[in-house]
């Protein structure tokens, strides 16, 4: 049954990004105003370096969001410190898998011009996240799964969260937008 309830959550996704547009525009650290970073955090070692990460991007000035994707039903007690996070649980998704809820529509309601994807494997429901963003600029891992990504990064093997993480910063950090 989750076959058919995914199968059918891809279908979706894929005609509503047929009448999807958004503006395309190439970002680095510099002129960049605004990120949100997607994660999921039944990885332990997630939280660190997403926490580091966000670090780093304020210091340079740019305002950041994060959400969390939680694979149970509700948010476990010890991420329910977490200040200035968001997390979508499996509470808050529909029958074929699509998110849904407050967290989800303050998330559709940001127009970041960076949106960065910590998934690994990535999830459907994430996927739903990140192809219908009007980010301007969405960075994620590298897959041969059909995805919105303009900037991919092949870890080449590696699953490590914070090997992910530094290859972002090496690789924004030398994009020059204004050529």
């Amino acid at each position: 049954m989750a076959g058919l309830k995914e199968y059918i959550g891809w279908r979706v996704l894929k005609k509503k990004k047929k009448g999807f547009q958004r503006e395309i525009q190439v970002h680095n650290f510099e002129t960049a105003k605004s990120a949100v970073l997607l994660f999921d955090t039944s990885d332990p070692e997630s939280f660190p370096v997403i926490k580091e990460f966000r670090k780093f991007i304020e210091e340079k000035g740019i305002q950041c969001r994060a959400f969390g994707f939680v694979r149970q039903k509700e948010i476990p007690q010890e991420m329910l410190f977490w200040k200035n996070y968001s997390f979508i649980t499996r509470s808050d998704r529909n029958w074929y898998l699509k998110p849904t809820g407050e967290v989800v529509d303050a998330f559709y309601t940001l127009d970041p011009d960076i949106l960065i994807d910590f998934t690994m494997q990535a999830p459907l429901e994430l996927q739903f996240l990140v192809q219908l963003s009007t980010a301007r600029f969405k960075i994620g891992c590298y897959t041969e799964q059909e995805n919105d990504y303009d900037l991919m990064i092949n870890l080449t093997g590696k699953t490590d969260i914070g090997y992910l993480a530094d290859q972002i910063k090496h690789y924004v950090s030398m994009l020059n937008p204004s050529n």
